[in-house]
This record gives C-alpha cells, sequence and structure tokens, in this order.
C-alpha cells in the first residue's frame, strides 16, 4: 500500500510515520473511538497543543473541524493489522496488540515537549463532549448572529425535513430508511421545541440540524427515482452526525437522546 510504502520510507530517515497521531491516541486512550472523536483529538493537539500533525482540516457540515485523510489512514493502518475497525453502525477504532508494539517502537522518536504536550490535551479534553469544545474552544461563535436569522433557518429546515420525510417514506422500507426517517423526524421535533435564549448554543444547535440536512438533501439527491439502492449505502457518518446532534439536545435540554437508557419515549410524543 501506497501509505506503508512511504511510512517505511520516512521511519528510515529516523522520522515518525504521519499516521503516528492516530496510533497515538488509541494507544493512550485504551479504549475504542469513533471517527470525529479522533479527529477532534488530533485537531486539538495540532492548533492547541502544536504537536507536528502534518493532517490539514476543514470544517465538515456540521462546522467541526474534518480531515477525511485520518479516517482513510485508520482504514489501512486496520490492513496492516495495527487497528481494528468496526462499520456496523458507526466508524469504531481499536488499537491491536501489533499496534501497541507500533506505538511502543516510533514513541521514544516524539520529542519529550510533544509528548507532554499530546498527553496534556488528550487529558484537560479528551473526555469533553464534542458540543462543549465547540462551545468554547474552537472559536467558531465569533459573529454576531440576529435572532430573525435564526428564525429564517429553522423555517427554511422545517420545510426541508417536511420534503425528506416525505420523500423517505416512499422509499422501500430497510434498516437505512428507518433511520434516516426516524432522525429526520428528530430533527424536525427539535425545532418545534428549541426555545434557547442563548444565542451561541441556538447557533450551535441549529448549525448541526442544518449541516446533516444538507447531507440528507445530497442523498437524495443521489437516489432520486431509484431508492432501493438506499439499502446498500453505508450511512456510518450519518449515524455519528446523528448522535452529535442528539448529544447536543440532551446537553441544551431541548429532547433527551435516543441513545440514553430509560428514555421515556412519552417525550417525542407532539401535542
Amino acid at each position: 500500500m501506497s501509505m506503508q510504502k512511504g511510512s517505511e520510507g520516512e521511519e528510515a530517515k529516523g522520522n515518525v510515520p504521519k499516521y503516528w497521531p492516530i496510533l497515538y491516541v488509541l494507544y493512550r486512550k485504551k479504549r475504542i473511538c469513533n471517527s470525529f472523536d479522533i479527529q477532534k483529538d488530533l485537531y486539538l493537539a495540532k492548533m492547541a497543543g502544536n504537536a507536528p500533525i502534518e493532517y490539514a482540516f476543514v470544517d465538515d457540515y456540521c462546522g467541526r473541524p474534518c480531515c477525511t485523510s485520518i479516517k482513510q489512514d485508520a482504514i489501512s493502518l486496520a490492513d496492516q493489522g495495527y487497528v481494528n475497525v468496526s462499520f456496523e453502525n458507526e466508524w469504531i477504532f481499536e488499537i491491536t496488540e501489533e499496534g501497541v508494539k507500533k506505538v511502543e517502537d516510533f514513541i521514544d522518536k516524539l520529542p519529550v515537549e510533544v509528548r507532554k504536550s499530546f498527553d496534556y490535551i488528550l487529558e484537560e479534553y479528551g473526555s469533553l463532549p464534542m458540543v462543549k469544545l465547540r462551545d468554547y474552544l474552537y472559536g467558531w461563535h465569533s459573529r454576531l448572529v440576529a435572532p430573525e436569522e435564526h428564525e429564517q433557518l429553522k423555517r427554511q429546515l422545517l420545510d426541508e425535513t417536511e420534503l425528506l420525510l416525505s420523500e423517505f417514506s416512499c422509499a422501500e422500507s430497510n434498516g437505512n430508511s428507518l433511520f434516516l426517517r426516524g432522525s429526520i423526524d428528530y430533527c424536525m421535533l427539535i425545532l418545534k421545541r428549541e426555545n434557547l435564549d442563548d444565542t451561541t448554543q441556538k447557533d450551535n444547535l441549529l448549525t448541526f440540524v442544518d449541516g446533516y440536512i444538507r447531507k440528507i438533501l445530497l442523498l437524495k439527491e443521489i437516489t432520486r427515482g431509484n431508492t432501493e439502492i438506499l439499502r446498500h449505502i453505508c450511512l456510518n457518518d450519518f449515524k455519528e452526525d446523528f448522535e452529535l446532534i442528539q448529544e447536543a439536545s440532551m446537553v441544551y435540554d431541548v429532547l433527551p437522546a435516543l441513545y440514553e437508557e430509560d428514555v421515556d419515549l412519552a417525550v417525542f410524543v407532539e401535542d
């Protein structure tokens, strides 16, 4: 594989491979991580910890720092036996014994200050939810948004969610179509119930919902006139995004998350 050949050349020069921070995060956390957790930690280590990470980040649909090559490299690491990857419900990555050996092989090549800085970031911010990190660390809320702009966005999103529910209600009934209908319905209920006074929280929640709906609209265009192919499309990224929306909704006390144990489903019944 091209990544493997490139990393061999780098290590021959006494340097660590480009993918080192992926394995380092999994090694230090000692638990499974999903893809946006890994990207979050690497972004913070690079921007707040000045770690020499080569990955370049851009904002994704939901305004999170995103780098697609991180996931690609993680999957390549799985092919090499360093990482276990699960695709069942979302992207899940876990370091293997071979991966641990690989980290311990290159860890001494990392400057001490880099390791200390990276470890501090993981300890200080690694367990914070993405919602809190977005609110307080990423600095994406410097712009002032007028209340009428929020209301205009909400009206637009409500129209789009109604359109999408109608579209996918005609699709063949399968796991993917049921998930999409359920997640769209949840987003619609957020838009109807949301009454946040905090403009940062309101902007944050609407940004997540807007980004998610944008992705589903794109999916709708791809499957237009051929909805039976929906069952064959991997929706792991959509499931991660929907989990983030539920997290934000729960943190801001709009709606509980569906993944919470003993959630009272009666709260989702519209008045």
